[in-house]
């Protein structure tokens, strides 16, 4: 039963949408699905955007590394052309600007949207840079779930909680990938940067709260009103019979950096 349920809270995470800029609303996709879900995943260097004989939009491109394709897929985008439907879902690239591009065929044709990840590569991390090379594809067993609309996220061994899908600073998002150990378990990979960026995060979380605790004091003393402190959404209590993590997690997913 606990199966099910985690099964579907999985299936309603995956649903959560996007605010629309207009009228086009995109699911909310850690850069590691993006990866798993696409046909293609490129770093190209976008050139311009021009209107195709048949009428269609086009990013004229030239393809330096072919990420994630079949043969058939290279063969397609070995023409320099990428698809984007001319209306609210339009990609807005930087023209003359190195890209990663995720997309899907359709028609024979590539095709990219605006709920398509497509970034200049200078926006992108060291670590999602690794991650569109090589590490996102081989955590495609693990689910990746979206939980920042629960105030406290479930866990299971099958998929790794997004708890930072809504942060200024989302760690999990720029800073780690969800990978299965060799037990079996899906978890974030736990990089230094990863680690630091978290432990500055809970520090904010924790900031905030003292200052909502004080402010509550005052309330009290006027209303005589006592309230519940809201538990820090990044807090968290050790329990008997519960180990600490050990510090280097990278021998539990069994990845072992070439330079830090």
């Amino acid at each position: 039963m606990g199966l099910v349920w985690c099964l579907c809270l999985v299936v309603v995470a995956g649903m959560v949408l996007l605010p629309p800029a207009s009228s086009c609303s995109c699911y909310l996709r850690h850069p590691q699905q993006h990866v798993c879900e696409a046909d293609f995943v490129v770093f190209a260097r976008v050139r311009r955007l021009t209107t195709t004989p048949d009428g269609h939009k086009a990013y004229k491109v030239k393809v330096k590394r072919l990420v994630k394709g079949s043969e058939k897929v290279e063969l397609i985008l070995q023409k320099g052309l990428i698809y984007t439907v001319p209306s609210s879902c339009e990609a807005k690239l930087k023209t003359r600007t190195s890209h990663i591009i995720t997309g899907n065929v359709s028609a024979g044709k590539p095709w990219l949207t605006l709920c398509n990840f497509a970034a200049p590569m200078r926006s992108l991390t060291p670590k999602m840079k690794k991650g569109f090379r090589l590490l996102y594809q081989s955590g495609c067993d693990c689910s990746i779930m979206s939980c920042h609309f629960w105030e406290r996220c479930p866990k299971a061994s099958f998929f790794c909680a997004w708890e930072t899908s809504r942060e200024k600073f989302d760690c999990q998002g720029r800073q780690s990938m969800c990978l299965r150990g060799p037990d079996g378990t899906c978890d974030w990979l736990r990089g230094h940067t990863y680690r630091t960026c978290m432990k500055s995060l809970r520090s904010r979380s924790n900031d905030t709260d003292i200052n909502n605790t004080q402010d509550n004091s005052i309330s009290r003393g006027i209303n005589g009103i006592h309230r519940r402190r809201k538990p820090s959404r990044y807090g968290y209590k050790r329990t008997q019979g519960h180990q600490a993590r050990p510090h280097n997690m990278y021998s539990r997913i069994g990845y072992v950096p070439k330079n830090g």
